[in-house]
């Protein structure tokens, strides 16, 4: 039964070109095949003309980084079992309805365009003018699109990745190598004789705590240290300048990494004496900071016993017991149908940019914070919201974590992918034509 399955896949794949020659009566008409298929896969073909294509590709890269080229055979054998293994996973693409957009596809060729220092238009331009093929471009990273969107189904669900993992891999040394951050930090020094009487220390002591609160009242930082501070560096405003957390003292670089960002700290005792440290600035690839909201709000949404007027009328109503003074919480507990935040009062604590729906997030943005909103629809239903609060967050802590999940995700990933492929060529039926 294979056998013929394999017959009338080959018959129904092969691409045989019959060119007749209408030449005189004793000349005999010729057959020429142009292509032919390599390898059955499951229910599709590989041609050898896609296996000489790709093995040209191969060679004219290989050439051009100035690589030396493997034994013919087999890089034909490498390239053949590579189409194969691509050829199952667009089958399975196919099978489950994976589709990629035009917009998808072009911000991904947008994205190679860059690389390349030029817009898309710009880069279309540059492969018509080296006479290269934009559209065999345009298929060709589709299909690779097609095929990250598998592997990603097929491994990614099977991955799993511990907070323990994270916490052991940002405290690893290549951890703080490859998400280290520098901290510009500054200093005031009380100095304190190490054996000094307990009065004396006490009394440093009262002295630090009153330099803390002024600072906490606003007074600047760099004052204080300039009047106060024995370090060598006082009359700079204390600056340490710009350090990574390893190459701070071990004292102070325990503190500085759990600061935030104008914060000073508590006293800190060392053989010197009391120590106040500031955190001015913060920078590196993982340092953060984003725009945050507090927001709270009353939804009410249409239903099949209450129309878009009554709906609207309840809203009016209920802006005026606002406006009159009634409680925003107590309203939201009364009237709200958002089930997430009604007990909450309506509030939906901090929120990141672009995190609700845009007709909400763009009332949100132009309300003055301690405002309450008219009623305004989105496609949720009828709101009316008050900004509470607004800060800059720092949340560079988030993104180095995030970051070490990347990193740690695509090593599995990798290793993954090896095994679910090599799974996926056992299961799969495919007969090898090469040398018949």
């Amino acid at each position: 039964m294979k056998n013929i399955y394999v017959m009338k896949l080959s018959l129904c794949f092969t691409a045989v070109l019959l060119l007749t020659s209408f030449l005189p009566e004793k000349a005999e008409a010729k057959i020429e095949l142009i292509d032919r298929v390599i390898a059955v896969v499951d229910s599709g073909v590989i041609m050898e003309s896609e296996l000489n294509q790709r093995v040209q590709d191969i060679i004219g890269r290989l050439r051009s980084e100035g690589t030396e080229l493997p034994p013919k055979d087999l890089l034909v054998e490498q390239v053949l079992e590579r189409l194969i293994i691509e050829e199952i996973q667009l089958q399975i693409a196919e099978r489950a309805g994976v589709k990629i957009s035009d917009a998808e596809l072009n911000r991904a060729l947008s994205m190679i365009a860059s690389n390349n220092s030029m817009n898309l238009e710009q880069f279309k331009e540059s492969m018509d003018a080296n006479k290269d093929s934009y559209n065999d471009l345009r298929r060709s990273v589709r299909k690779e699109l097609i095929i990250q969107r598998v592997q990603r189904g097929k491994v990614g669900a099977n991955i799993e990745i511990s907070e323990q993992e994270i916490e052991n891999f940002l405290n690893s040394e290549e951890g703080r190598s490859k998400l280290a951050e520098q901290y510009n930090v500054q200093q005031i020094l009380l100095s304190l004789n190490s054996e000094a009487p307990e009065s004396e220390v006490n009394s440093t002591k009262e002295k630090g705590a009153d330099i803390i609160r002024r600072y906490n009242e606003g007074e600047s930082f760099e004052k204080l240290a300039a009047t106060y501070s024995s370090d060598q560096n006082a009359l700079e405003g204390g600056s340490l300048g710009w350090r990574k957390a390893t190459e701070l003292p071990t004292l102070f670089s325990d503190v500085v990494v759990k600061m935030k960002v104008g914060e000073a700290s508590e006293l800190i005792r060392s053989g010197a004496g009391f120590h106040i440290i500031r955190l001015a600035e913060k920078r590196g690839d993982v340092v953060k900071f984003e725009d945050q909201t507090l927001v709270r709000h009353i939804l009410v949404q249409l239903s099949e016993i209450r129309s878009e007027k009554q709906t609207k009328d309840l809203m009016n109503e209920i802006y005026q017991k606002l406006v009159d003074g009634e409680d925003f919480k107590q309203l939201a507990r009364q009237y709200s149908e958002d089930p997430g935040s009604k007990m909450e009062g309506g509030e939906l604590g901090w929120s990141a940019p672009d995190t609700f729906d845009p007709a909400f997030e763009e009332v949100m943005n132009s309300v003055d914070t301690g405002e309450v909103s008219r009623p305004f629809q989105s496609s949720f239903g009828w709101h009316i919201l008050e900004v509470l609060d607004r800060r800059n967050e720092d949340i560079s802590d988030d993104v180095r974590k995030n970051r070490a999940y990347s990193i740690i995700f695509n090593r599995k990933f990798e290793q993954e992918l090896q095994r679910t492929l090599i799974e996926l060529r056992s299961e799969s039926y495919v007969d090898i034509k090469l040398n018949s």
